[in-house]
């Protein structure tokens, strides 16, 4: 029986190397919820939620790692750094444990994610223990051994009843006894040095009861129980030590202090166990804590919200923020990038836009590379914030709609006015309610007058015009469309067409479109070709083309203004032939979360289950297909997308954070002065596209060789275009300098560069 138990939890050892995506990408992941702390040297190591950061203390500064340098994005659990071996252990929910070595390399083990024989619910990483050259792993079904000397698992211990799997909290060692702490099954030990400690009967059990963690302190073993209680352990005998008034969360020992978390509170012992500094939550400076420990002359809180804190051990009155910058969350669901700024907002809805429980969380700015945020409590009490308008005219003035409370007013980084049915016509479609606002405002626009166009759902005017200056409301009844207005449970978004014409998505009614000339509504739906009336997603491209995304999949309106003069305007669906050369519908069924058009014209679309894709204009190729298999995305469900026209980056919005990916494709220039073309030169084994940008829109661009033959024309629809290096599209060209000549759509200016390929 114990050898075959011996086989049948020996862990195949599976470690896979991780890839670095710093290069295009940058992760935009908040620090401010601290799950794990620890202290090797002068170093803090913490982590948050799905990515850490090592703080020196000697130089003031910090280190992140995030999906960008390789980590998997998962929830961590527990964090440890080994100064002898120079590598730090990282541990999550699922079981998953990655080694980020010296040089930042990263080393994933996925043995125990993938054991079968553990339930998935019992892999958690709950703690790491080094002894001599061997890491113990305290997890949910027992204790791992990993070897630090060849980076790899050695035995499995599984010290319950019968050699069953019981949650271990903890490990330690003391002269040769290795000791467990189980939150059911009490304290076990062994002898460190025997060789078949994969056979339970060669443990033994100390004492019954609920442990939480583990630790010596200046030689003797402490231990937690139950909520309230620091035990001592001398042999199998235990001894009340310190008890709390409320539930320890964590106890950590560094140097030569013992500090125990409450969740408002730190306490601090030194090696007489005597409380020398209490760190207090109060109103003046309001924290929840997950952990905390000491280094030096330091108390270093790790905080719910409020992110890493430093606090001086003698005077606990002031604390600094050494997080790293940062969003406030890592759930943003609505972003808006514009002109070197980036908004993010973290209200959530269900897929029928039910807003509630009804979220009130703050908002975060990213401006010219510097996170600014706006904490909950000062967004005028609204909540479930859940899409973002910058005003074109003036960046500094935002517009936010919350799924309950109205629009949001935010001028140079202040919010201002909150618009309701108290002082604006915005309404309700439950009046008076004495609880919530029940206002549901969602996707917006700004049209070229300078007011902004918004959806206001569950009720027959569900189409609004925002003058911002004068704050007067055109209203758009929608019954002639929508019989049951008040009955459709939300609109997404609002674009508009190059008329100045008004389309929105529906939840239960497809497109909905309003000629702003003659005041005519019209509706594509089911009847129309959509594969549903659930519209999520809508971008007018450059060719004021209409791209619609629907829980099942992909429209789209060649002719957008063209709908009001058609009895039944009919969407077409982008057929593609696969890789055996087998027509399919592009993006079939799929749930479509959000569409962005970029300046090149190409389509960015995201999937709730499938990542993101990129594809040409016409959809007919796809450029980019990312997902958490092939880029630091952190997961496959993409709520959001916003693109910096002025930059090219692409920010995309994630259920667990936001990334960054360095696009090439910018808006339209003014004049073909700061035309460029790169890479250049291109090198031998470059496999991909060289972008020219800084073009006017409809630019007119012949590349030819330096004989002037002709190899390659487009004509710009945005202020970029790609070039595969191939003459039009059957072979690559030759080494050789190439001329790449631009003429704007009048033909009244003209500029050329040259491009440099070596094969």
């Amino acid at each position: 029986m114990r050898n075959f138990i011996k086989f049948f939890f020996f862990l195949i050892p599976i470690c896979l190397c991780s890839q670095d995506f710093s290069n295009r990408w940058t992760g935009h992941y908040s620090y401010f919820q601290i799950s794990d702390l620890y202290v090797s040297d002068s170093k803090i190591y913490a982590a948050s939620e799905n990515s850490i950061f090592v703080y020196d203390t000697e130089s003031n500064t910090s280190k992140t790692f995030s999906t960008v340098d390789g980590l998997s994005g998962e929830t961590i659990s527990s964090v440890y750094h080994s100064s002898i071996y120079d590598l730090t252990a990282i541990g999550y929910e699922n079981g998953l444990i990655e080694i980020l070595l010296g040089n930042d390399d990263v080393k994933t083990f996925i043995d125990i994610v993938e054991k079968p024989t553990i339930p998935p619910t019992d892999k958690r990483i709950n703690h790491f223990f080094e002894s001599d050259n061997i890491l113990y792993i305290s997890t949910d079904f027992g204790i791992v051994e990993f070897n630090l000397d060849r980076i790899e698992f050695r035995d499995t211990f599984l010290i319950g009843p019968e050699g069953s799997q019981v949650r271990i909290t903890g490990t330690t060692v003391q002269g040769n006894s290795l000791y467990a702490t189980s939150s059911s099954n009490g304290i076990f030990s062994a002898d460190i040095n025997n060789s078949n400690l994969v056979d339970f009967s060669q443990w033994t059990q100390l004492a019954l009861g609920n442990f939480n963690g583990i630790e010596v302190f200046n030689n003797q073993i402490y231990v937690w129980q139950n909520t309230t209680t620091i035990q001592l352990l001398t042999g199998n005998v235990l001894t009340n030590a310190i008890t709390t008034t409320s539930a320890i969360l964590d106890f950590l020992v560094s140097e030569s202090n013992l500090s125990i978390t409450l969740a408002d509170r730190t306490l601090v012992y030194d090696t007489n166990l005597q409380e020398i500094s209490t760190v207090i939550s109060n109103t003046d400076n309001a924290f929840t804590l997950n952990t905390s420990t000491v280094l030096g002359n330091k108390i270093y809180l790790g905080t719910r919200t409020k992110g890493l804190l430093e606090v001086d051990i003698m005077n606990t009155s002031i604390n600094n923020l050494i997080s790293p910058d940062g969003p406030l969350l890592n759930i943003p669901f609505a972003l808006e990038a514009f002109n070197n700024n980036l908004w993010v907002v973290y209200g959530d809805h269900s897929v029928d836009y039910n807003p509630f429980p009804l979220q009130r969380r703050g908002i975060s700015r990213l401006k010219n590379g510097v996170w600014q945020n706006i904490s909950r409590d000062n967004v005028l009490g609204a909540g479930a914030l859940s899409y973002i308008t910058i005003n074109p005219n003036n960046e500094e003035q935002v517009f936010i709609s919350s799924l309950n409370d109205g629009l949001l007013e935010i001028n140079n980084n202040v919010v201002t006015n909150l618009y309701n049915t108290t002082n604006s016509d915005f309404e309700s479609f439950v009046p008076d309610h004495p609880t919530f606002e029940f206002t549901f405002l969602y996707g917006s626009v700004f049209d070229r007058n300078g007011d902004l166009w918004i959806g206001n759902s569950r009720v027959q005017n569900g189409l609004k015009r925002f003058n911002i200056d004068t704050k007067e409301i055109f209203n758009v009844d929608l019954a002639s469309v929508i019989p049951t207005a008040d009955q459709d449970l939300g609109f997404s978004d609002v674009v508009l067409d190059r008329n100045g014409n008004v389309f929105t998505g529906s939840y239960l009614n497809g497109v909905i479109g309003y000629n702003i000339s003659t005041g005519q509504l019209t509706k594509v739906s089911r009847e129309g070709n959509l594969p549903s009336v659930s519209v999520s997603a809508l971008a007018m491209d450059r060719n004021n083309q209409l791209w619609i995304g629907t829980f099942k999949g992909l429209r789209v309106l060649f002719n957008a203004s063209g709908v009001f003069q058609e009895s039944n305007p009919q969407t077409s669906q982008i057929i593609i032939l696969d890789d055996e050369s087998v027509p399919q519908e592009l993006l079939f069924d799929q749930f479509i979360t959000d569409i962005e058009v970029d300046g090149s014209n190409n389509k960015w679309v995201a999937t709730s289950s499938s990542g993101v894709f990129y594809f040409s204009s016409d959809g007919q190729e796809t450029l980019e297909h990312f997902t958490v298999a092939n880029s630091p995305l952190p997961s496959n469900n993409i709520l959001d997308i916003s693109i910096d026209d002025s930059t090219g980056s692409v920010y995309f919005a994630s259920e667990k954070g936001l990334l960054e990916f360095k696009g090439t494709a910018t808006g339209p220039e003014d004049n073909l002065d700061n035309v460029v073309a790169f890479p250049n030169p291109v090198r031998p084994g470059f496999s991909g596209r060289v972008t020219i940008k800084g073009l006017t829109s409809r630019a007119s661009v012949k590349i030819t060789d330096i004989e002037g033959n002709l190899v390659y024309e487009e004509i710009s629809e945005g202020g970029s275009i790609q070039w595969d290096t191939s003459a039009f599209g059957r072979h690559k060209v030759a080494s050789g300098v190439y001329l790449i000549l631009v003429t704007g759509e009048d033909q009244a200016e003209t500029t050329v560069s040259k491009l440099l390929i070596v094969r």
